[in-house]
């Protein structure tokens, strides 16, 4: 461990990497009576996001020194992809399971990993990915942000951690900023970040020695809000599968002729508007 000494006392950092498992693309199904995605007896892999966020608290760790804990909300078949997290090197494995956070949506995922983080208490840098494959909203980053009072900061490509101070540079539009917080902080990273790590066999040995801790209804004393079924305020009204459908015409004439019509398609449909601003 190369913990940091830093004013009169040993630093050991508190990296937490958020991850979720997700049903492989190729094996997705919905059921069409909740509206939610099926996730037993399908193939479920690591979100491909959050891939690149254990490869950046690994790297945390290796570079500053401190001590990674992955974690996960679902279902106990979850527990496979702390296994493989476990394998890449963290620490720490943190499952938060139980039937009365099923069908959380992102509002009751982020009220419930903010009562996880109320209980650890230590923390100094939370990473998630930019968003999930399974839904795309890519909301819980921000909202977990507010809900914990911790700055967030997005599309990093270069940073430092000098005691309790984290420095980098990150893209915003066509522009690069300087940003230097005070510990803790929460960062969203993309896949395009990094090149996560190959799992090594002896990871794999190491992952099945280690305990999983459990999270459930029972130790956040039974909040009421925490009601994944009952107080998610998204609901799955219907379920339909849209076939996109295109029009196709084909323009006869001059080169002149074809020009010509598609500048009158373009101002029909408002494009010629957008490119050139009249």
């Amino acid at each position: 461990m190369l913990d940091k000494y830093c004013g009169g006392i040993y630093k050991v950092y508190k990296i937490f990497v958020l991850l979720k498992q997700v049903p492989k693309s190729q094996t997705l199904q919905i059921d069409k009576d909740s509206g939610t995605l099926i996730r037993k007896n399908i193939e479920n892999i690591i979100n491909t996001d959050d891939l690149n966020g254990l490869e950046l608290g690994l790297t945390i760790k290796e570079k500053y020194g401190g001590e990674v804990t992955a974690m996960t909300m679902g279902p106990p078949q979850a527990k496979a992809a702390l296994r493989e997290a476990l394998a890449m090197g963290v620490d720490h494995a943190v499952l938060i399971c139980d039937p009365q956070f099923a069908y959380s949506d992102t509002l009751q995922t982020t009220l419930v990993l903010k009562e996880a983080f109320n209980k650890i208490q230590e923390y100094d840098i939370i990473i998630t990915g930019r968003e999930t494959s399974d839904s795309s909203t890519g909301q819980v980053p921000f909202q977990l942000s507010e809900a914990l009072d911790v700055p967030l900061i997005t599309d990093i490509f270069n940073f430092e951690l000098k005691n309790n101070i984290f420095e980098c540079q990150r893209n915003f539009g066509h522009e690069s900023q300087n940003i230097t917080v005070r510990l803790p902080v929460l960062l969203r990273i993309g896949k395009h970040f990094n090149e996560p790590r190959h799992i090594p066999l002896l990871g794999i040995k190491k992952a099945f020695e280690k305990k999983i801790e459990i999270f459930d209804y029972r130790l956040f004393n039974c909040p009421s809000y925490l009601d994944g079924s009952k107080k998610s305020p998204t609901q799955v009204v219907s379920i339909e599968k849209f076939y996109p459908r295109r029009k196709n015409e084909f323009l006869n004439g001059t080169i002149t002729d074809k020009t010509q019509k598609i500048i009158e398609i373009m101002k029909e449909h408002g494009i010629e508007r957008i490119w050139t601003g009249k």
